[in-house]
């Protein structure tokens, strides 16, 4: 969830476990790829009988799609951290991926009233929503099949943090209303092993508890959290309870808690409710007319709660849900490692562009301060957003956006740096205006400096994958580059 946060990760940050210790972000993440990794060699190896080695396999790693560009660099990174070679690495996105396998299966689960139903059916034309609710994050996307049966992308990736976990949250706060903050932080510090413990209980009970059952949810209470309860409260658990607003709701039975049904559903409702406010958004949007299902995806989607609000709201879709629809991104993450051309157009998320220097105009309408002479003596407009591709805009894979032309701004220059910018509007003409953030970095290294400020460089920006890349075009020698923009600084 540290890399979903859309202000500036670095390469420095940090994150905090349970208990408060601080590691390098970099290094959680790249040592728990490695992990992985050597877990598929092992596994590999056993089936084989010749060894693999980490450069004979493609690998595919998996990314929420509302993830921005420095999130996915910096996954990328932590990947090549562990091992893997950044030729062998691939950036999916994980509602693409799930949408990718359920093309592929014939019979999907059977909906509320006993009908099956399949992707795989779905005709040229047909558009259908992806709703992929995972621990952390729901993305949602809409697609449309291609004459060809392929995918593309109609309406951009939105989404938050209304995963799973937000569940939990919900739970543990149940829990500290009952005993108090300060004992769950001092059980979490002396008896983590049962704090984890409880929570793999409620992943359970998540999957199990529908908006029509009646009868009590059962919670395991752990020996060691009521002994602290009355250590740090002088009150036994059953004491507390009788105290807190859910004393009507909730029964204890030695090492049990009894609690009424409605009030774990509750702990669903914020999530629910902003998946569903967005589903209801995006469907009026006019990309997204016409949509026949919603396919539902990702751990949180296996939970009746989800599934059966998603079913009354919208009673004229198909609702589609997978077998093991967890599991549904991870087997699409394969299909697109042997088929990356399997969404073959996708909707740009933002204006990008370059900060740039334009000579001055006197129709220019540049702020005062924002025009500058140069040490020949020409006056300059400085903070143009140069846009190479715009916000809402449809691209097909590996397409090249129109070339722009950069040169130096003053001889000698060993190198053309400039800033990569984004911003939510269609046409923004200035890099300093509201919304406008500067995301990243390109340098277009020169290497002959005889030209000066002739030098002449052609820049396309080339989007339509999971990834932005940038191609350079030497106007002197026609000498063709391709450069990564630096997300993370």
């Amino acid at each position: 969830m540290l890399l979903f946060k859309d202000q500036g990760i670095t390469r420095s940050a940090t994150l905090e476990d349970e208990s408060g210790k601080k590691l390098p972000a970099m290094t959680v993440f790249s040592l728990s790829i490695d992990y992985i990794k050597k877990n598929v060699l092992d596994t590999l190896n056993k089936q084989v009988d010749n060894s693999l080695e980490v450069d004979e396999i493609h690998w595919v790693l998996t990314v929420p799609a509302i993830w921005n560009d420095a999130a996915k660099q910096f996954m990328r990174e932590a990947a090549q951290k562990a091992g893997i070679p950044g030729k062998n690495l691939t950036i999916c996105l994980e509602p693409e991926a799930a949408s990718i396998y359920c093309r592929h299966l014939q019979v999907s689960k059977s909906q509320a009233d006993g009908e099956k139903t399949s992707l795989a059916q779905f005709s040229s034309g047909t558009k259908y929503l992806v709703l992929d609710a995972g621990g952390g994050t729901v993305d949602i996307t809409v697609h449309e099949v291609t004459t060809s049966g392929e995918l593309k992308e109609l309406h951009k990736a939105s989404g938050g943090a209304w995963g799973g976990i937000q569940v939990d949250k919900a739970y543990e706060a149940f829990i500290s209303s009952i005993i108090g903050r300060h004992v769950i932080m001092q059980f979490k510090k002396r008896h983590l092993d049962d704090y984890i413990e409880i929570f793999r209980d409620f992943e359970i009970i998540k999957r199990e508890i529908s908006p029509s059952k009646q009868d009590k949810i059962t919670f395991r209470i752990p020996a060691s959290l009521s002994e602290l309860c009355c250590e740090m409260t002088g009150k036994d658990l059953k004491t507390l309870i009788l105290q807190s607003p859910f004393s009507g709701q909730i029964r204890v039975a030695t090492d049990k808690l009894k609690v009424h049904a409605d009030v774990v559903r509750e702990f669903f409702h914020p999530s629910v409710k902003n998946i569903i406010d967005l589903v209801v958004s995006l469907l009026k949007e006019p990309p997204a007319l016409g949509c026949v299902a919603i396919l539902m995806v990702g751990g949180f989607s296996a939970s009746s709660m989800l599934q059966e609000r998603v079913r009354k709201e919208f009673p004229n879709l198909r609702i589609i849900v997978p077998e093991e629809a967890g599991l549904a991104v991870l087997k699409g993450a394969v299909i697109f490692g042997h088929e990356p051309t399997a969404i073959n157009e996708r909707i740009i998320r933002y204006t990008y562009g370059t900060g740039s220097i334009h000579k001055y105009d006197k129709r220019c309408q540049h702020p005062t301060g924002r025009v500058e002479r140069k040490s020949n003596g020409e006056l300059v407009c400085y903070d143009i957003f140069n846009i190479h591709a715009s916000e809402g805009q449809s691209i097909k894979l590996n397409e090249e956006q129109p070339e722009l032309i950069y040169t130096p701004a003053e001889d000698g220059q060993d190198c053309i740096g400039f800033e990569i910018y984004s911003s939510p509007k269609k046409h923004p003409y200035f890099t300093f205006e509201n919304d406008c953030k500067q995301i990243g970095y390109l340098s277009i290294p020169i290497l002959d400096k005889s030209l000066g400020q002739n030098r002449r460089f052609g820049c396309t920006f080339i989007f339509g994958g999971t990834e932005i890349c940038v191609k350079v075009v030497d106007k002197e020698n026609g000498k063709v580059t391709y450069e990564s923009i630096n997300f993370l600084g």
